[in-house]
C-alpha cells in the first residue's frame, strides 16, 4: 500500500490520539485510514447525488431499474 505523508492541526492529532487511547482505533495508522475512507465516501455520495440531479433521474425511475435489474 503507498504511503502518504501530511501535516495536521494539533486540536485533530489530540482527538486522534484520544480515540487511539480510548480503544476505539489500534494504532493512528487504523484512524486515519478510517477517515480517509469516511471522506471518500462522503464525496463519493456528494458526486452521485449532483449526477442524479444533473441527468434528471427520479426516485422512481431508479426503483424500477433496480427491479429490472434484480430479474
Amino acid at each position: 500500500m503507498p504511503k502518504v505523508a501530511t501535516n495536521i492541526p494539533n486540536d485533530l492529532y489530540k482527538k486522534i490520539e484520544e480515540e487511539v487511547k480510548l480503544g476505539m482505533f489500534s494504532d493512528f495508522s487504523e484512524a486515519i485510514n478510517a477517515a480517509l475512507k469516511q471522506a471518500y465516501a462522503k464525496k463519493s455520495r456528494t458526486y452521485l447525488r449532483w449526477l442524479i440531479k444533473k441527468e434528471g433521474i427520479t426516485e422512481t425511475s431508479m426503483l424500477k431499474e433496480l427491479e429490472n435489474i434484480r430479474r
